[in-house]
């Protein structure tokens, strides 16, 4: 906080020097509200218990009331030390500050830039700012920006002295894949409530409801999500559901790894695969978006219509349309009790979204249970691989 002595003694420097106008020896001085003191420019700063900068500001302009102890500033500036280093510069219209610097309330087109690590901005329209806690509390328009997000929330607090930002109330994140652009639609939109982003290590952790919608139509919610925005990553928290694109079906799963800077969703948790023509299991899920393929490490199981697969490993890839399932595979058909076994089978999706399977260059043993009448001769059912 900056002392009575610090204010008093600026303003008589400013007396000397010719530097203030508006302070008159007359029947004004007699009053009981003094004029305020008019300064062509303002220069303040503080400095820690151990000696080291805390923070600057200046001013071209600026009015000091003695009855009141307050600061009236246009245009200021500043600078936010940490470590004795500058950290974070800071504008506005206007400032008020108050009790010589117990509180600071900036308004309009407020603006922190990160000036170290990954550049970082903060801005919004109204900010309250206490020193000795080291906390800036912005709640109009607040946001957060970085080159490829943009955070909107309803209450944005910085903890200076942990480089951590703190968001409360409706919140939703903003990624594009490439750069920030606000002539693009973003590629990713994810909603949630209150959390904390760590601004010095990256970490990010959010309170659920957790919802995101991709630009391809996927969506997926959780409980809640934490992770790493330097590692781009998020841990999204049990329950997890996906639903797939053009309403393709939904996926439940537990927690779930999200690698959004290499475009993969991972878990090794057990899950379901509820499709509009059938069923998957496993135990665990990989999917890449940049390959096209999604991956059952172990323990697979399909479903469809009058089919049944299982197999120790699956991989499909959406582009190719293309299903291979391995390591002790036995596929069962319901028609006629038929029941395939081999090591590897691939299989084709077809237009109307179901699996059909063959085995080229595999052997494939193949069993038939046919259940005739006494009056019939059993038939060969036609078998397709």
């Amino acid at each position: 906080m900056v002392g009575d002595s610090a204010i008093l003694g600026f303003a008589l420097t400013l007396l000397a020097t010719g530097l203030v106008s508006g302070c008159r020896e007359s029947s004004e001085a007699s009053r009981s509200e003094a004029p305020p003191f008019v300064f062509r420019s303002l220069d303040l700063n503080q400095r820690r218990a151990d000696g080291q900068r805390d923070w600057d500001l200046t001013s071209p302009e600026a009015r000091y009331e003695l009855n009141s102890r307050t600061i009236r500033a246009r245009r200021p500036k500043g600078i936010l030390y940490r470590n004795n280093k500058p950290n974070f510069s800071i504008s506005a219209d206007l400032a008020t500050v108050l009790n010589d610097g117990e509180l600071v309330v900036l308004e309009g087109s407020v603006q922190l830039k990160q000036l170290q690590n990954r550049p970082i901005l903060i801005q919004g329209d109204r900010l309250v700012w206490r020193p000795e806690l080291s906390t800036m509390v912005m709640n109009q328009r607040p946001e957060a920006l970085n080159s490829d997000s943009r955070l909107a929330t309803q209450s944005l607090t910085f903890v200076q002295s942990s480089n951590r930002l703190e968001f409360t109330g409706p919140t939703r994140l903003y990624r594009w894949e490439n750069k920030r652009s606000d002539d693009q639609t973003a590629e990713t939109v994810i909603e949630a409530t209150d959390g904390v982003w760590n601004l010095e290590t990256g970490r990010f952790q959010a309170e659920g409801p957790i919802r995101a919608k991709r630009s391809s139509g996927r969506r997926l919610s959780a409980s809640g999500l934490s992770g790493n925005t330097r590692q781009k990553l998020l841990d999204l928290k049990s329950p997890v559901e996906v639903v797939l694109e053009d309403e393709r079906g939904t996926v439940s799963a537990g927690q779930t790894r999200w690698l959004y800077g290499t475009k993969q969703l991972k878990s090794s948790a057990p899950f379901l695969a509820d499709l509009s023509d059938g069923k998957i299991r496993g135990d665990g899920f990989a999917i890449d978006e940049r390959t096209t393929t999604a991956i059952i490490p172990t323990a697979c199981r399909l479903e469809q219509p009058g089919e049944s697969l299982k197999a120790n490993r699956c991989s499909w890839n959406w582009k190719e349309e293309r299903v291979v399932a391995e390591g002790d595979v036995e596929l069962r058909r319901d028609q006629l009790n038929q029941i395939t076994r081999a090591s590897r089978l691939e299989g084709t999706v077809g237009k109307d979204g179901a699996l059909r399977f063959g085995s080229p260059g595999e052997r494939v043993r193949s069993r038939i249970r046919v259940e005739s009448e006494s009056t019939q001769q059993p038939r060969r059912p036609p078998v397709s691989f």
